[in-house]
């Protein structure tokens, strides 16, 4: 399912976005939570509505750009009739499927993961993290079962420390 992020895709998102992709989510793509790569979408438990990685958390690296660079083109009306374009540093890593995108902010001034509505052409942050939002969707699309051992629920979906390989690396 997963299509791994390529040095190319990673430079022409960078360039859309003018600033570096964040590490924690390039972790994020390396580590897709297996439970949501075939977590389906209709309440039914069909893939009739697709799976949760093609639509709220794209893991395909071709995916991702297409959709960053469809968001960029052109500029579209607010409510009160002011011409919108999608502003470089926030990159799209999924949608809702009604039209609205998530994002993540590369510069770092907003933190978490925001949903841009497009009917109020506007931003909510309805994340505080990475790890919150995947949670979200955890809760959301996987149906939770109870951890055999003793090992907190919370720890199974940690995103990787960036840090920690970086300093390994060295």
């Amino acid at each position: 399912m997963k299509i791994p992020m390529t040095p190319e895709h990673i430079l022409e998102l960078e360039q859309l976005c003018d600033a570096p992709l964040p590490a924690e989510y390039l972790g994020l793509l390396d580590s897709y939570p297996a439970p949501l790569q075939t977590a389906c979408r209709a309440d039914d438990g069909s893939d009739a509505e697709g799976l949760v990685p093609q639509v709220e958390l794209l893991a395909a690296s071709e995916e991702i750009l297409k959709i960053n660079q469809e968001v960029r083109q052109g500029t579209i009306l607010d409510p009160e009739g002011q011409e919108f374009r999608w502003p470089d540093q926030l990159l799209v890593i999924g949608e809702t499927g009604d039209g609205d995108y998530y994002c993540i902010d590369t510069d770092g001034e907003h933190e978490g993961v925001l949903q841009f509505r497009h009917y109020s052409v506007e931003f909510e942050v309805i994340a505080d993290s990475l790890n919150d939002f995947v949670e979200m969707l955890m809760d959301a699309f996987v149906a939770r079962t109870s951890v055999d051992d003793d090992e907190e629920d919370d720890d199974v979906f940690d995103l990787p420390d960036p840090d920690v390989e970086d300093e390994e690396n060295e």
